[in-house]
């Protein structure tokens, strides 16, 4: 009872003289804040592009590709492939069209960020006139359906958002001539929405291809992948591998992960090593400067443990004000941003994607934040505590 009295009194004097010191002070607050602004959206944005390419992801679905591709780019489907897979059983029924299915085949379109005119690449995918009935989370929002067999295009709602050029109407430069936009389409909040999409037999005649890069497949149910993988692994005429959407998805993630996870640990590290010293700096020259004020308060009887106590609560109550100050910041600059970067279904071609200030984000930063200051006061807070009495008075 007594440590805690002591502590509770030698902390609301150290809170009180804050205001007489303000040049140490600062430096806490700032250098915490300045991680906690930094830190928050790099991983936000770390967590945006990995949510927006998980997204489209629907246990209900498969992706079917040639049997050693990873991804659809590097994948190949004859006709003949796509007209046995389609026969599978396990695989749900559309009506009069037979089995629920788009052949796909992905390509790049050039166009020029709104933002600063750069030239960048979006994904141009040819798909079936099922493709919506596949995709049930995706609706038209504005204009029309394409055509089957003309140069028409929809355009996702986050693609035209962050692209010149994609407006309802507008023609787009691709192979044989222009192509023009006819429809946008929304929904479901994934990397879908940053793709232009077309008639995949149309696509295929004007890119003079011969075969499919990849199959969507609805499932009768989540259950039925096995059934639909031992038919197709059966199949003799074809050599193929049949993925869940989550799974071909978090394998497709992998090309950005590495990359996105570096950038954010590497900054991560950094800042927060800064903060330590900054933190670690101060709080030994508030010690120093107040050397004599604590070995008087030993001196009347305040306990060694109690002193320490008090220097690392000042130092974890000033790591909090400046995790609130870089939480505000970081919330009202980059809360809700949408940006583009490179990880759509090819390499070389744009995901847009929102950056998210979410209560995980905020948990941690805090959390980092109030260990940061604690770790930079917990050697200055100790030499406090087992410092002489009669040479630090001696000092003052």
């Amino acid at each position: 009872m007594k440590l805690l009295t002591h502590f509770g009194r030698l902390t609301a004097l150290g809170l009180r003289e804050i205001p007489h010191r303000p040049g140490s002070s600062l430096v806490i607050v700032t250098g915490i804040a300045g991680v906690v602004a930094v830190l928050i959206p790099v991983f936000a944005m770390y967590q945006g592009v990995q949510a927006t390419i998980r997204n489209d992801g629907s246990p209900e679905r498969a992706i079917v590709l040639s049997r050693d591709a990873t991804d659809e780019y590097n994948s190949t489907l004859s006709r003949e492939a796509v007209s046995i897979i389609g026969t599978a059983p396990g695989i749900r029924r559309f009506g009069d069209t037979g089995a629920l299915v788009s052949a796909e085949i992905v390509l790049a379109a050039p166009v020029s960020r709104k933002h600063d005119h750069s030239d960048v690449n979006v994904t141009f995918r040819g798909v079936s006139p099922d493709y919506f009935a596949l995709r049930p989370e995706l609706k038209l929002v504005a204009g029309r359906m394409f055509r089957t067999g003309t140069q028409e295009l929809l355009v996702g709602a986050a693609a035209r958002a962050q692209f010149e050029g994609l407006q309802l109407g507008e023609l787009v430069r691709l192979q044989e001539g222009d192509w023009r936009i006819v429809g946008v389409f929304a929904g479901g909040n994934g990397a879908r929405n940053s793709e232009v999409i077309a008639d995949a037999q149309t696509v295929m005649s004007a890119y003079k291809l011969d075969g499919f890069n990849s199959m969507t497949i609805a499932l009768d149910s989540a259950g039925s992948l096995p059934l639909v993988r031992n038919a197709l692994r059966r199949e003799g005429r074809i050599a193929v591998s049949v993925w869940s959407e989550p799974d071909y998805l978090k394998l497709a993630s992998k090309s950005t992960d590495p990359m996105l996870r570096l950038a954010a640990y590497t900054i991560g590290t950094i800042m927060s090593l800064g903060a330590l010293f900054a933190a670690l700096n101060s709080m030994y020259s508030a010690s120093a400067s107040r050397a004599g004020e604590i070995a008087m308060l030993r001196a009347i009887g305040f306990l060694p443990a109690a002193v320490a106590a008090a220097v690392l609560a000042e130092a974890v109550i000033l790591a909090l004000l400046g995790a609130i100050l870089g939480i505000a910041l970081a919330y009202g600059l980059f809360d809700d941003l949408t940006l583009s970067t490179l990880g759509g279904a090819l390499f070389d071609s744009q995901l847009v994607y929102s950056m998210r200030v979410t209560p995980a984000l905020v948990g941690m930063a805090t959390a980092l934040a109030c260990g940061l200051g604690f770790l930079g006061s917990l050697p200055p807070a100790l030499r406090a505590a087992r410092g002489r009495i009669t040479t630090s008075l001696y000092e003052i």
